[in-house]
């Protein structure tokens, strides 16, 4: 396959990881950045190519034959829909009128707005988007493979579910529960196995690469490595070098817990330690089933949950975090 790979969202978090797999995997292709404005630096080789989203209308250059749209308005509620819905169809119809052949849509989990205690969600479980990124994006997802099917670019939809990975200025993801582990503080919460959804960002960006360059298929997939809750506080603690985690209190009690941390909350206006969110977090059984992206694309995923969580645990404690 010859023809210019073109990555919006580069820049992203996402996007840092794919782009160095992405000219591995492609080495003789060109590579296009889409944004609004020219990155400080450019990978070596690539070009940067005007894209505003938010615009009445996009343009590419002729020569485009994939399209990976990672990019996207998460903060501001407003700009939402016009730059997640509308402008995902808008560059749909640029990449198609440059010629493009396939169009790469980065998704969310969010868009099914699964409760906690869903059980398995795959990609038949129907779309009930709780907020209004998750709406926004279940919109987006939506005219995307509707505009490719009328102008016939084959479309792969990737839905990560939480993305995790440890990029200098961009946070300390799972550092609160690492810090639980280590102070014997973690509690298991009722019977019901708990199940946390968790996948690597090298992990979305290999799918991502698969969709783009390995394979012909069309189609929605789930991106996640799913883990019980106990393997993965497990893992912490066998980082740490302690045992797990195995006291277990009753469901009523965690749940009277964070009641009186959301009554707090509101009474003091700051969040507390424990909270409705995070009770919900510790017993949460609805799992989202990354397996199709393997069986279809025949995609493998790369690291792993574990493996990602165990480097950020040692990257924690060589940096003094716990």
């Amino acid at each position: 396959m010859s023809g210019a790979l073109l990555v919006t969202g580069g820049s992203g978090f996402i996007g840092g990881a794919l782009l160095p797999l992405l000219q591995q995997a492609a080495p003789k292709r060109e590579l296009w950045l889409g944004g609004r404005h020219a990155p400080a630096v450019l990978p070596a080789g690539a070009r940067h190519v005007p894209v505003d989203l938010a615009a009445a209308a996009i343009e590419l250059p002729p020569g485009v034959d994939t399209v990976l749209h990672l990019a996207g308005e998460k903060r501001d509620p407003a700009c939402m829909p016009a730059v997640n819905a509308d402008g995902a169809a808008r560059l749909v119809d640029a990449a198609a009128d440059a010629g493009a052949r396939r169009f790469v849509h980065l998704s969310s989990v969010g868009v099914y707005g699964a409760p906690r205690h869903a059980g398995r969600v795959d990609e038949d479980f129907p779309h009930t988007p709780r907020g209004p990124y998750e709406t926004s994006k279940d919109q987006g997802e939506r005219v995307v493979r509707e505009r490719c099917a009328a102008l016939g670019l084959r479309c792969v939809v990737l839905q990560p579910s939480n993305v995790v990975g440890l990029v200098p200025g961009r946070g300390r993801p799972l550092l609160g529960l690492v810090r639980m582990v280590a102070r014997g503080w973690f509690r298991h919460f009722g019977r019901r196995p708990a199940w946390v959804n968790y996948v690597a960002a090298e992990d979305v960006a290999a799918a991502l690469v698969a969709a783009a360059v390995h394979t012909n298929a069309d189609g929605v997939f789930i991106v996640n490595t799913p883990a019980r809750l106990a393997a993965f506080v497990g893992w912490i603690a066998d980082e740490l070098g302690l045992p797990p985690p195995t006291a277990r209190l009753p469901y009523w009690l965690g749940a009277s817990a964070a009641a009186a941390g959301a009554l707090g909350r509101l009474l003091l206006r700051r969040d507390l330690p424990f909270s409705p969110e995070r009770f919900g977090e510790l017993t949460n059984t609805t799992r989202y089933d990354g397996s199709a992206l393997s069986g279809t694309l025949d995609f493998a995923y790369p690291l792993g949950i574990e493996a990602a969580l165990r480097a950020m645990v040692r990257q924690y404690r060589l940096s003094g975090l716990v």
